[in-house]
């Protein structure tokens, strides 16, 4: 059975727009995340960490240095925070002006293909680069400023 994922606009910044992932009838991916990690847990560092890049990233845009490379050379899929931390939130750099975020958890492993749930995570993102890219090539999607303009709406 296939699942459908749109792309939608989490929150606006003056440099950038953040946007997330959805499957239909869940919770958006980036909350998610944030709900495996409530105050008061052992991650509350690791998550003011990941917070704080996200405040910085809002305010100065997506540089790359910002980032953690997490896959392969031809995709755009990095990972928060660049500093060392318990946990991973991985991410689709469009460009400095678009992000999309996606899910992520606790990294025991040294590499994210090692953990199931990572893997998992970091693919489903790589399945979205790619459809995006294929859109932008075929004129179904555009990439405009801070804006993806187009269809969202994905079949995985």
């Amino acid at each position: 059975m296939k699942s459908i994922i749109n792309i939608e606009l989490f929150e606006e910044h003056e440099c950038i727009n953040f946007y997330t992932l959805r499957f239909q009838g869940e919770e958006t991916e980036v909350d998610k995340f944030l709900d495996q990690f409530p105050e008061g847990c052992k991650y509350d560092e690791d998550i003011d960490i990941i917070i704080k890049w996200m405040d910085k990233i809002g305010k100065t845009g997506a540089l790359e240095r910002y980032f953690r490379p997490e896959s392969r050379a031809n995709d755009q899929i990095w990972a928060i925070p660049i500093e060392t931390s318990n946990l991973r939130l991985y991410v689709i750099r469009i460009s400095e002006e678009i992000l999309i975020i996606g899910n992520g958890g606790v990294k025991t492993t040294r590499t994210y293909n090692e953990d199931p749930i990572l893997s998992t995570h970091v693919e489903l993102l790589q399945n979205i680069d790619r459809f995006i890219k294929t859109r932008v090539r075929e004129g179904k999607l555009a990439i405009y400023q801070k804006q993806l303009l187009g269809n969202l709406k994905f079949n995985l």
